[in-house]
């Protein structure tokens, strides 16, 4: 019998080099998803901004501007959407013309894309120097942009016409690569101005998603920034915080709330002003927010033999609770912080449905607060409540600006660890106006 012939077994490869070569090519493959996405993203900014000043051309051309621009619109969102999809509706087309409205985009050199120029910085930002030993810096970035030119006919784009307006945001594609379409169609439905303009600043700077962009301007951060008497403490907030996935009450509400809507001037009550907030609740509701759900006014309570009444009562949906609100003309005092605390007890003993509900949690809405005092008083206690300022008319645009830009300041240095003594004076001195 034939002894079986022992197989030599191949030796396995020495792979030492694995850990050198996959980094490389993962980290390539990452800039490279990277560089498409920006690439895409500022492409149809500036696609869209330049159909907008298409139509905006064509539209200023006619007498009867608005009714042709109607029928202009409609026309050309029919023949799009039919050949190119839903993105080029009528209302897309409308937010189109807008675009190229309210914002400006910088002219410059930039690589070609097809037979046209477009995107000046967008290799800058897009390539990470980290991969600069695979790819090297300067040619490898200029294939990838230059790669199959398409050569036409069509002639330079036409320069596009002056539009005057003090209002009109700038896009530096160096500067706001980060933001897309989605972003700008954010901020066109925020009001025109210094509003707008912080926003804007905000999501570049901070790199801010499109969901935290919304985020930021349904928790009005641009009010409590403007309006708000610690600018130091607001940015401090605001670096720890990061998204909002869970509801906690504390997030539910604004501080301050800016009530200038009800028109109120020179003296006036808490009735007056609980009046007014009635007469306009669905603005009142709005500054809110969009949880809030209105229950009953000078709700009434039965305490031994004394009958108190509280000025307004909402149900708010995420979190699942009844909220307290006590209206309050001057600044907040410990005895405000008693008074909600009776209420509290009272809705949680009379109201509270444990099995499907958390705690009431009360809102005081006073003038003006004292720091210290809010912090004594709400540290300790058996009750969810917040105490925020509210305001019947803005500040001047002036006071404004300064606390808008300080925040800027403050935002970069409390993330940099940089000294900003000059800011946090100015910060003091805002204060005390």
């Amino acid at each position: 019998m034939k002894q079986p012939i022992a197989k030599r077994r191949a030796a396995k490869p020495d792979l030492s080099g694995l850990s050198r070569v996959l980094p490389q090519i993962q980290t390539l493959i990452e800039a490279s998803r990277q560089h498409v996405v920006s690439t895409a993203n500022l492409t149809l900014v500036w696609v869209n901004w330049n159909i907008g000043r298409i139509i905006s051309e064509e539209i200023q051309q006619h007498s009867e501007r608005a009714e042709y621009g109607d029928r202009l619109l409609e026309a050309l969102g029919a023949r799009l959407t039919s050949q190119y999809g839903n993105g080029f509706s009528a209302r897309s087309l409308w937010d189109m013309r807008r675009f190229f409205t309210d914002f400006e985009i910088l002219p410059s050199p930039v690589a070609e894309f097809g037979s046209q120029q477009i995107l000046p910085s967008l290799l800058a930002e897009s390539s990470k120097p980290e991969i600069g030993t695979v790819l090297p810096s300067k040619s490898s970035r200029t294939r990838i942009l230059q790669a199959a030119p398409v050569k036409s006919p069509g002639s330079e784009i036409p320069q596009p016409m002056a539009v005057e307006s003090g209002d009109r945001l700038t896009i530096s594609f160096a500067k706001h690569t980060h933001l897309g379409w989605t972003h700008y169609r954010i901020l066109l439905a925020v009001e025109v101005g210094l509003k707008r303009g912080f926003y804007f600043e905000q999501a570049a700077s901070q790199r801010w998603a499109t969901r935290e962009l919304q985020r930021q301007i349904d928790r009005a951060l641009f009010e409590r920034v403007a309006l708000s008497s610690d600018t130091r403490a607001l940015v401090r907030i605001e670096k720890e915080s990061g998204p909002v996935e869970t509801v906690r009450y504390e997030d539910a509400f604004k501080d301050p709330y800016l009530l200038d809507f009800l028109g109120l001037k020179g003296a006036y009550s808490e009735k007056d002003l609980e009046a007014a907030i009635i007469a306009n609740l669905q603005q009142f509701l709005t500054e809110l927010g969009s949880d809030f759900c209105f229950i009953r006014r000078q709700f009434p309570m039965r305490i031994d033999d004394d009958d108190y009444y509280l000025d307004l009562l909402f149900y708010h949906r995420r979190l699942r609770c009844l909220v307290a609100i006590d209206l309050k003309i001057g600044p907040f005092a410990a005895a405000d912080k008693g008074q909600m605390d009776l209420y509290l007890s009272w809705l949680k003993q009379h109201e509270w449905r444990q099995d499907i509900e958390n705690e009431p949690v009360g809102l005081i809405l006073c003038t003006s607060k004292k720091r210290q005092h809010v912090e004594l008083l709400l540290s300790h206690g058996l009750h969810k409540m917040q105490v925020s300022e509210y305001l019947t008319r803005l500040p001047p645009k002036r006071l404004l600006e300064d606390r808008l830009k300080i925040y800027s300041r403050l935002l970069v240095h409390e993330g940099s660890g940089v000294s900003s003594g000059g800011s946090l004076a100015s910060t003091r001195t805002l204060s005390s106006k």
